[in-house]
């Protein structure tokens, strides 16, 4: 969501003033797997909402477009999940970085920038050459100025044409 501008957590509508009483534990579970460093604090603030009800295996290997997302957000919320605004701000985060799906041709700029790990601007020169000639392939997108080409390989899986 857009608010001013600025990407706006889907949680904000929902839980703003809500506060969770429970800390993220220092070992993660990440799909069925222990991983012994403390995670990073965005998959940490996942683990505190979200692991509160159900362990993040549920999810954690489910890719889906951000509609959808906001889908299941908005069912969360209605069951009971709540958070710190800073923390509802990292699972936006983390869910739109790792789990979300997108179609380089219809997504919008919001969307791009979250899954392709790139700045607004950036995301504009994106849907500026799309409007030109639709993309086909990960290789057309990486000739975009600012579009990193690593953070294209850790996310092709969710970049769809």
């Amino acid at each position: 969501m857009i608010a001013a501008g600025r990407w706006r957590s889907p949680w904000v509508e929902c839980a703003a003033a809500a506060a969770c009483i429970l800390a993220a534990d220092s070992v993660a579970f990440r799909a069925g797997t222990v991983m012994a460093a403390v995670p990073e604090p965005d998959l940490q603030a996942v683990q505190a909402v979200c692991g509160r009800c159900h362990t993040t295996a549920v999810f954690l290997n489910d890719l889906r477009s951000w509609e959808r997302w906001n889908d299941v957000f908005a069912d969360m919320v209605r069951r009971g999940a709540n958070g710190t605004d800073e923390q509802l701000a990292r699972v936006t985060r983390y869910f739109l970085e790792n789990l979300t799906v997108i179609n380089v041709n219809t997504s919008p700029a919001e969307e791009l920038a979250g899954v392709l790990g790139v700045s607004e601007d950036v995301a504009q020169d994106v849907i500026a050459r799309r409007d030109r000639q639709p993309f086909s392939n990960i290789a057309q997108l990486r000739a975009v100025p600012g579009v990193d080409s690593a953070k294209l390989d850790q996310r092709k899986k969710r970049i769809l044409f």
